[in-house]
């Protein structure tokens, strides 16, 4: 899907958001996501309270990601009250289903955070009835050496802060631009991996996003997204105009999304959209989603054992 089909498909219901309704909303994320993004470079390279969500330790929180998730809610509480907010974290408000909901990510790249590496994002995210429609995310640096927000919304254009952006990768062979793709992914390497392009995995699917809808990356794909790590920043690639589409398992077909869950007249619940997870391919329209079944090959048995005895590359 690019940015034109995503626009229609608001096209014809009554009810439908209007623009200036929108650009409302993309105001105060940006600007919570500014304030937000404060809150991350103050706390930056700090000593901090980690605990982790999995008995393997390799899903960290800290009090800096509730402390944010909190300063989100509390503003969409005061702006919004009949808004709905998902937060990575658990602070979910409105669990029977509004038409609006907030979706937050208060840090993603947790550890990258805590490692003192400068790549980590605050994604905001808002759907309408399950379609992605606002986003805003703190990144703090970027192609701009500068903290900033990247915003957007639909039908109104996306910024970095206030300079205007659009999808438009390097002018460079395919070959050569950067593609953002899972660590551990196979067939990425050699000459034959060349045609995924050159591959990179930074830790934080927001900040991968706000890259790939300004071109940085002219493709990135996801394994396994939950809709917090992605409702922002796939608002901002597809007003950006790059394709967007989704797998809900392996074996069924990429397609391009329209929503994360609901329907044109029903609103997801808050439990349907924390539920979310699918695969996710965003890039440039005229090679998605082959690109992204052609990898998808690659990781296959038989694939893997033609590299092991022809030592293509990787393994």
């Amino acid at each position: 899907m690019t940015s034109d089909s995503y626009q229609l498909m608001l096209d014809g219901l009554t009810d439908a958001p209007t623009v200036a309704e929108l650009a409302q909303i993309e105001q105060v994320a940006a600007s919570i996501a500014a304030e937000a993004g404060e809150v991350l470079l103050d706390r930056f390279r700090s000593t901090l309270e980690v605990e982790y969500k999995d008995e393997h330790r390799s899903d960290p929180v800290t009090e800096v990601d509730r402390a944010v998730e909190a300063l989100v809610q509390g503003t969409v509480a005061e702006q919004f009250p009949d808004h709905g907010l998902l937060g990575e974290e658990g602070g979910d408000v409105d669990p029977s289903g509004r038409d609006y909901v907030w979706i937050i990510d208060p840090l993603d790249g947790t550890s990258n955070f805590i490692s003192g590496m400068a790549t980590f994002a605050c994604s905001i995210g808002v759907v309408w009835r399950g379609i992605p429609v606002v986003g805003a995310l703190f990144l703090p640096t970027n192609r701009h050496l500068q903290p900033g927000v990247y915003r957007g919304h639909m039908g109104g254009g996306v910024h970095f802060d206030d300079l205007p952006f659009h999808f438009q990768p390097a002018d460079a062979p395919p070959t050569a631009r950067l593609s953002a793709i899972p660590g551990g992914t196979g067939g990425v390497t050699g000459p034959k991996g060349r045609r995924f392009g050159v591959a990179r995995t930074l830790g934080s699917i927001a900040a991968e996003l706000a890259y790939t809808a300004e071109g940085t990356f002219q493709m990135a794909m996801f394994d396994g997204a939950k809709v917090w790590d992605v409702a922002g920043g796939l608002a901002l690639c597809l007003e950006a105009g790059a394709a967007v589409y989704v797998r809900s398992r392996k074996t069924a077909p990429w397609r391009p999304i329209e929503r994360f869950a609901g329907s044109d007249a029903e609103p997801p619940s808050i439990a349907d959209l924390r539920a979310w997870n699918q695969a996710v391919a965003v890039g440039v329209p005229e090679v998605l989603p082959d690109l992204a079944r052609d990898l998808q090959k690659e990781q296959g048995v038989v694939a893997v054992l033609r590299r092991l005895i022809l030592r293509e590359g990787d393994n």
